[in-house]
Protein backbone atom coordinates (compact mmCIF):
# COMPACT_ATOMS: atom_id res chain seq x y z
CA UNK A 1 0.00 0.00 0.00
CA UNK A 2 1.30 3.49 -0.73
CA UNK A 3 0.39 7.06 0.14
CA UNK A 4 1.51 9.57 -2.51
CA UNK A 5 1.99 13.28 -1.81
CA UNK A 6 3.35 15.99 -4.04
CA UNK A 7 6.97 15.50 -2.95
CA UNK A 8 7.28 11.85 -1.86
CA UNK A 9 5.83 8.36 -1.95
CA UNK A 10 5.51 6.38 1.30
CA UNK A 11 5.18 2.61 0.88
CA UNK A 12 3.85 0.08 3.37
CA UNK A 13 4.59 -3.64 2.84
CA UNK A 14 2.13 -6.08 4.40
CA UNK A 15 3.61 -9.28 5.98
CA UNK A 16 4.18 -12.15 3.53
CA UNK A 17 2.38 -15.44 4.24
CA UNK A 18 4.45 -18.20 5.93
CA UNK A 19 6.87 -19.89 3.49
CA UNK A 20 6.92 -23.23 5.26
CA UNK A 21 4.12 -25.67 4.32
CA UNK A 22 4.18 -26.95 7.90
CA UNK A 23 3.19 -23.61 9.32
CA UNK A 24 -0.38 -22.52 9.35
CA UNK A 25 -1.29 -19.00 8.30
CA UNK A 26 -2.46 -16.93 11.25
CA UNK A 27 -5.95 -15.76 10.30
CA UNK A 28 -5.90 -13.35 13.21
CA UNK A 29 -3.66 -11.03 11.19
CA UNK A 30 -5.72 -8.31 9.55
CA UNK A 31 -4.62 -5.30 7.53
CA UNK A 32 -6.04 -2.32 9.33
CA UNK A 33 -7.68 0.44 7.33
CA UNK A 34 -5.05 3.00 6.45
CA UNK A 35 -6.04 6.62 7.02
CA UNK A 36 -3.75 9.29 5.57
CA UNK A 37 -4.88 12.24 7.67
CA UNK A 38 -3.18 15.47 8.73
CA UNK A 39 -1.94 13.96 12.02
CA UNK A 40 -0.30 11.07 10.21
CA UNK A 41 1.34 13.42 7.70
CA UNK A 42 2.75 15.50 10.54
CA UNK A 43 4.33 12.36 12.02
CA UNK A 44 5.86 11.50 8.66
CA UNK A 45 7.10 15.05 8.33
CA UNK A 46 8.88 14.74 11.70
CA UNK A 47 10.47 11.41 10.77
CA UNK A 48 11.66 12.50 7.33
CA UNK A 49 12.68 15.99 8.36
CA UNK A 50 11.04 17.50 5.29
CA UNK A 51 7.58 18.98 4.70
CA UNK A 52 4.83 16.75 3.38
CA UNK A 53 2.18 18.72 1.53
CA UNK A 54 -1.44 17.69 1.70
CA UNK A 55 -2.72 19.93 -1.08
CA UNK A 56 -4.45 19.46 -4.41
CA UNK A 57 -3.30 21.83 -7.11
CA UNK A 58 -6.03 23.25 -9.33
CA UNK A 59 -4.87 24.48 -12.71
CA UNK A 60 -5.64 27.96 -13.98
CA UNK A 61 -7.60 26.32 -16.80
CA UNK A 62 -9.89 24.57 -14.30
CA UNK A 63 -10.40 27.80 -12.37
CA UNK A 64 -11.40 29.66 -15.54
CA UNK A 65 -13.65 26.81 -16.64
CA UNK A 66 -15.45 26.88 -13.29
CA UNK A 67 -15.76 30.67 -13.39
CA UNK A 68 -17.25 30.57 -16.89
CA UNK A 69 -19.78 27.92 -15.84
CA UNK A 70 -20.78 29.94 -12.78
CA UNK A 71 -21.53 32.97 -14.96
CA UNK A 72 -23.83 30.89 -17.14
CA UNK A 73 -25.53 29.21 -14.18
CA UNK A 74 -25.72 32.12 -11.71
CA UNK A 75 -25.69 35.26 -13.84
CA UNK A 76 -23.49 38.16 -14.95
CA UNK A 77 -22.28 40.81 -12.52
CA UNK A 78 -23.15 44.27 -13.88
CA UNK A 79 -22.80 47.37 -11.69
CA UNK A 80 -22.48 45.19 -8.56
CA UNK A 81 -25.70 43.33 -9.37
CA UNK A 82 -26.16 39.79 -10.68
CA UNK A 83 -28.21 39.77 -13.88
CA UNK A 84 -29.57 36.49 -15.33
CA UNK A 85 -27.30 35.21 -18.10
CA UNK A 86 -30.02 34.67 -20.78
CA UNK A 87 -31.31 38.21 -20.25
CA UNK A 88 -27.82 39.70 -20.76
CA UNK A 89 -27.27 37.70 -23.96
CA UNK A 90 -30.66 38.78 -25.28
CA UNK A 91 -29.92 42.45 -24.63
CA UNK A 92 -26.47 42.24 -26.22
CA UNK A 93 -27.78 40.56 -29.35
CA UNK A 94 -30.55 43.14 -29.65
CA UNK A 95 -27.90 45.81 -30.34
CA UNK A 96 -25.34 43.55 -32.01
CA UNK A 97 -26.09 44.66 -35.56
CA UNK A 98 -25.29 48.26 -34.66
CA UNK A 99 -21.88 47.62 -33.12
CA UNK A 100 -20.45 44.58 -34.90
CA UNK A 101 -16.92 45.33 -36.16
CA UNK A 102 -17.32 48.98 -35.14
CA UNK A 103 -14.65 50.97 -33.31
CA UNK A 104 -16.74 52.03 -30.34
CA UNK A 105 -15.22 53.13 -27.03
CA UNK A 106 -15.25 49.61 -25.59
CA UNK A 107 -14.05 47.84 -28.75
CA UNK A 108 -10.59 46.32 -29.02
CA UNK A 109 -8.53 45.22 -32.07
CA UNK A 110 -8.45 41.50 -32.79
CA UNK A 111 -6.14 39.94 -35.39
CA UNK A 112 -7.35 36.54 -36.54
CA UNK A 113 -5.03 34.03 -38.20
CA UNK A 114 -5.90 30.75 -39.82
CA UNK A 115 -4.03 27.87 -38.21
CA UNK A 116 -0.88 27.03 -40.15
CA UNK A 117 -1.08 30.07 -42.43
CA UNK A 118 0.35 33.60 -42.40
CA UNK A 119 -2.81 35.28 -43.70
CA UNK A 120 -4.97 37.19 -41.23
CA UNK A 121 -7.87 39.62 -40.90
CA UNK A 122 -8.36 42.42 -38.38
CA UNK A 123 -11.63 43.04 -36.55
CA UNK A 124 -12.98 45.39 -33.92
CA UNK A 125 -14.60 43.27 -31.24
CA UNK A 126 -16.31 43.80 -27.90
CA UNK A 127 -15.06 41.43 -25.17
CA UNK A 128 -18.45 41.14 -23.48
CA UNK A 129 -20.13 39.78 -26.62
CA UNK A 130 -17.42 37.19 -27.18
CA UNK A 131 -16.39 36.16 -23.67
CA UNK A 132 -19.94 35.45 -22.48
CA UNK A 133 -20.65 33.05 -25.34
CA UNK A 134 -17.32 31.36 -26.00
CA UNK A 135 -15.14 29.73 -23.36
CA UNK A 136 -12.01 30.18 -25.47
CA UNK A 137 -12.66 33.93 -25.77
CA UNK A 138 -13.49 34.09 -22.06
CA UNK A 139 -10.16 32.41 -21.27
CA UNK A 140 -8.29 34.71 -23.68
CA UNK A 141 -9.69 37.96 -22.27
CA UNK A 142 -9.24 36.83 -18.66
CA UNK A 143 -5.57 36.07 -19.30
CA UNK A 144 -5.06 39.39 -21.09
CA UNK A 145 -6.67 41.26 -18.20
CA UNK A 146 -4.58 39.45 -15.59
CA UNK A 147 -1.36 40.05 -17.47
CA UNK A 148 -2.35 43.64 -18.34
CA UNK A 149 -1.49 43.16 -22.00
CA UNK A 150 -2.15 45.96 -24.47
CA UNK A 151 -2.21 46.32 -28.24
CA UNK A 152 -3.62 44.03 -30.91
CA UNK A 153 -4.86 40.67 -29.64
CA UNK A 154 -4.01 37.72 -31.84
CA UNK A 155 -5.72 34.34 -32.13
CA UNK A 156 -5.61 31.34 -34.45
CA UNK A 157 -8.73 29.55 -35.64
CA UNK A 158 -9.41 26.66 -38.06
CA UNK A 159 -11.17 28.72 -40.76
CA UNK A 160 -10.45 32.39 -41.39
CA UNK A 161 -13.01 32.87 -44.16
CA UNK A 162 -15.79 31.66 -41.84
CA UNK A 163 -14.83 33.75 -38.81
CA UNK A 164 -16.87 36.82 -39.79
CA UNK A 165 -19.95 34.61 -40.03
CA UNK A 166 -19.35 33.17 -36.56
CA UNK A 167 -18.80 36.70 -35.29
CA UNK A 168 -22.16 37.68 -36.78
CA UNK A 169 -23.76 34.76 -34.91
CA UNK A 170 -22.32 35.89 -31.57
CA UNK A 171 -23.43 39.47 -32.10
CA UNK A 172 -26.94 38.82 -33.41
CA UNK A 173 -27.93 35.28 -32.44
CA UNK A 174 -29.44 34.92 -35.93
CA UNK A 175 -28.94 31.19 -36.44
CA UNK A 176 -31.34 31.12 -39.42
CA UNK A 177 -29.11 33.48 -41.39
CA UNK A 178 -26.06 31.37 -40.56
CA UNK A 179 -27.85 28.24 -41.77
CA UNK A 180 -28.73 29.92 -45.08
CA UNK A 181 -25.11 30.95 -45.64
CA UNK A 182 -23.85 27.48 -44.77
CA UNK A 183 -26.15 25.81 -47.28
CA UNK A 184 -24.73 27.88 -50.13
CA UNK A 185 -21.12 26.70 -49.69
CA UNK A 186 -20.05 23.37 -48.21
CA UNK A 187 -16.53 24.60 -47.34
CA UNK A 188 -17.91 27.63 -45.52
CA UNK A 189 -20.36 25.41 -43.65
CA UNK A 190 -17.49 23.14 -42.61
CA UNK A 191 -15.48 26.17 -41.50
CA UNK A 192 -18.37 27.52 -39.43
CA UNK A 193 -18.72 24.21 -37.59
CA UNK A 194 -14.97 23.94 -36.98
CA UNK A 195 -14.78 27.48 -35.60
CA UNK A 196 -17.79 26.95 -33.35
CA UNK A 197 -16.27 23.78 -31.93
CA UNK A 198 -12.82 25.33 -31.51
CA UNK A 199 -14.15 28.45 -29.76
CA UNK A 200 -16.47 26.28 -27.61
CA UNK A 201 -19.63 28.19 -28.42
CA UNK A 202 -22.71 26.70 -26.78
CA UNK A 203 -25.20 26.32 -29.64
CA UNK A 204 -28.04 25.62 -27.20
CA UNK A 205 -28.11 29.39 -26.68
CA UNK A 206 -29.40 29.98 -30.21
Amino acid sequence: MSCTSKNSTISFQLPSPPSSPNKKFDNSIRAEKFICNDKYLENVKTILGSPVENTIEISNYDILRSKFKNIIDEGVEINNEIVPYPYVIQKLQSIGNRVINKKTKDAIPLRVYETGKDCYEDFWVHPMFLSLQSFQFFKLFEEIQNEKEEGIIEIEIPSLKSFAIVLYLLYTGNISKISEIGKMDESICKGIIENIQFLEIDMSLF
